[in-house]
């Protein structure tokens, strides 16, 4: 049986200022370790998701900052 596997991308500091995009250097991991660590991450009010390694547009998990800046995009 084979797992899905997931990657965490995020961008560090403040998402107003800064765009380069960060993936872990754990990547691809679980399910489970992917979301605690972008749990973690997103405390620090970064830009942050987790998304499939098979499939990238498919997120299991963005920040709030990541949900503020997707929909700022689409809006511009």
């Amino acid at each position: 049986m084979s797992k899905k596997m997931w990657n965490l991308k995020y961008v560090v500091g403040n998402p107003a200022m800064f765009t380069k995009v960060t993936s872990c250097a754990d990547n691809p991991m679980e399910r489970r370790k992917a979301l605690e660590a972008g749990e973690m991450l997103a405390t620090h009010g970064w830009r942050v998701w987790v998304e499939s390694q098979n499939d990238p547009g498919k997120r299991i998990f963005e920040s709030e900052a990541e949900k503020s800046h997707r929909s700022t995009a689409v809006t511009n």
